[in-house]
């Protein structure tokens, strides 16, 4: 009977040896596949990091580009503005010179 209670311990033991093992044999393994996703995590966190750069730079350049709209915006209603007033400006001028020739004639008169 006592040969049962030792051949139940060599059996946990090997049974331990064995777990040991074949818990090395999978770390190792799985090392190379972990390692692998190591690598692309980075290479992942890079291409975000350089997207978020150049998303950086896009957003600048299109203030960029809005300023120079609405300056060209201004510029042209600017001109349009004082396109539509030349009608009544000429006929103030054309009024002024009339009024200012019939000044001078009735100062020599």
């Amino acid at each position: 009977m006592e040969w049962i209670g030792w051949l139940s311990l060599a059996i946990v033991v090997g049974a331990l040896i064995f777990l040991g093992i074949s818990a090395f044999k999978t770390f190792k393994s799985i090392k190379p596949k972990v390692d692998h996703l190591k690598e692309a995590q980075q290479r992942i966190q890079t291409e975000t990091t350089k997207i978020k750069t150049e998303t950086d730079e896009l957003k600048v350049h299109q203030e960029h580009i809005m300023a120079d709209v609405d300056h060209a915006k201004q510029a042209v209603t600017l001109t349009v503005n004082e396109t539509k007033q030349i009608p009544q400006n000429a006929k103030f001028l054309a009024k002024t010179a009339v009024d200012s020739a019939k000044n001078k004639k009735m100062a020599k008169a």
